[in-house]
């Protein structure tokens, strides 16, 4: 199995068959894991770390990623990728259920391809 470390290939997934990336994994306070059902890609973004120095103990990053969790426990075919930027390191997330959009920074894009 191959790891690449680019958001090259999730926006070429979201450019070329946005309809087959799911999320599969929110792993509060870092992760988010997306897979591919067309090409069988599964994505991993990791979000920045909280500076402990300043005395947070979340992001504001972190706090819409828990947000994000719920969603996707409580009606996970409702949330769809709805932008990638990967020139400016973000993603952003949309919950047709509730109408709400999560964006995210993201500090590093990884894609598993088997």
């Amino acid at each position: 199995m191959s790891v690449h470390k680019s958001g090259a290939f999730l926006q070429q997934c979201f450019s070329v068959h946005p309809l087959c990336l799911n999320i599969k994994l929110v792993s509060p306070p870092q992760i988010v894991g997306v897979l591919c059902t067309n090409c069988r890609m599964r994505h991993r973004l990791t979000l920045p770390q909280a500076n402990a120095s300043s005395g947070e103990n979340t992001t504001s990053d972190s706090h819409e990623l828990f947000l994000l969790q719920g969603c996707v426990q409580t009606h996970p075919n409702d949330v769809r990728v709805s932008l990638v930027q990967i020139e400016q390191s973000a993603v952003e997330f949309r919950c047709g259920s509730c109408h709400r959009t999560y964006g995210l920074d993201v500090a590093l894009f990884e894609t598993h391809q088997s």
